[in-house]
């Protein structure tokens, strides 16, 4: 069962980190006799791979990394998370999953007073 995305903890997107990689997981691949590749859907769940991105304030951050140490079991559980759809230009809530877990996150200073907190994260039906 998912994890809910903390009430007390910002979900805006940071524009400097949001980036549509991939719409869907790669086609599965089979050779033919004529020399064509004939290409499939791999599953029925479409799961897009999006860079993402949160700034957070120090108390934020703080609350962040306890979320996903101990709540979100390490980065490797399933969150509920609001996340931005482009082609809605709105919010709408996902299940996502971060890939690599903890290890794929990563922070960077953005002055003294914030921090941009980047993933990548798997897109349940973006």
């Amino acid at each position: 069962m998912p994890v809910s995305w903390p009430a007390d903890l910002s979900y805006a997107v940071s524009q400097q980190a949001y980036a549509v990689q991939a719409l869907d997981l790669p086609p599965m691949k089979s050779p033919m006799q004529s020399g064509k590749t004939r290409m499939r859907r791999q599953y029925t769940l479409r799961i897009a791979t999006l860079g993402y991105g949160w700034e957070f304030t120090s108390t934020e951050l703080a609350r962040f990394r306890s979320f996903i140490a101990n709540e979100a079991g390490a980065g490797t559980a399933e969150i509920t998370l609001p996340v931005w759809i482009e082609s809605a230009q709105t919010y709408a809530s996902r299940q996502v999953r971060i890939r690599d877990g903890a290890s794929g996150v990563s922070e960077r200073k953005l002055g003294f007073d914030r921090t941009l907190v980047s993933c990548v994260l798997e897109v349940q039906s973006l």
